[in-house]
């Protein structure tokens, strides 16, 4: 984990895609046809809470402009 790494919650990253929390929630489920198997995992905060590392969802958007400009 780098130094300044901190854990972004659901809503925070849902509002970095500027998405729904139920579309990030399909992200996630490998059920779903928008599952996104390259998006960043979840980090177990609490039993009810979940977490990214603001590390992975920013190299995670990286990738995603990268691919838009090509």
């Amino acid at each position: 984990m780098a130094e300044q790494d901190r854990i972004l919650r659901k809503k925070e990253v849902a509002k970095i895609f500027s998405v729904a929390s139920s579309t990030l929630d399909d992200w996630l489920n490998p059920k779903s046809k928008r599952y996104k198997a390259d998006f960043p995992k979840r980090i177990e905060i609490g039993r009810n809470s979940i977490g990214f590392l603001s590390s992975e969802v920013n190299a995670y958007l990286s990738k995603l402009v990268q691919a838009s400009r090509v």
